[in-house]
């Protein structure tokens, strides 16, 4: 619960810093939902390397203590565990989406 309501600090933070150019792009005629999935890529494209790594690693892992002890099964299962992971981290990214309407309003840009 901490990490993902620091992902969520994070991306709000983000879009507070970069709340001029934002604007800016909003004003230019950027359409709002361009923006809503940049900043859903912002988060998907830096976890994802992550995640295939981690899945990797633990279905090594996994498949190598099913060996050792003999459980006959692969632990399919375990794979589930990183797309929860990415699914959760979308959803505590996506929490900062009403603050991207607030931020892209032309007024910011008196702003700096």
């Amino acid at each position: 619960m901490i990490t993902l309501f620091a992902l969520a600090v994070g991306t709000a933070e983000s879009l507070s810093t970069r709340r001029r150019g934002l604007a800016a792009q909003a004003a230019s005629g950027v359409p709002r939902a361009v923006l809503h999935r940049a900043l859903l890529l912002e988060t998907a494209l830096p976890l994802a390397p992550a995640l295939l790594l981690a899945g990797t690693g633990g279905m090594t892992v996994g498949t190598g203590y099913a060996a050792l002890t003999g459980a006959g099964s692969w632990p399919w299962t375990a794979l589930l565990v990183p797309l929860a992971v990415c699914a959760t981290c979308l959803l505590a990214a996506a929490t900062a989406l009403p603050l991207l309407g607030r931020t892209i309003q032309p007024a910011e840009l008196r702003y700096a």
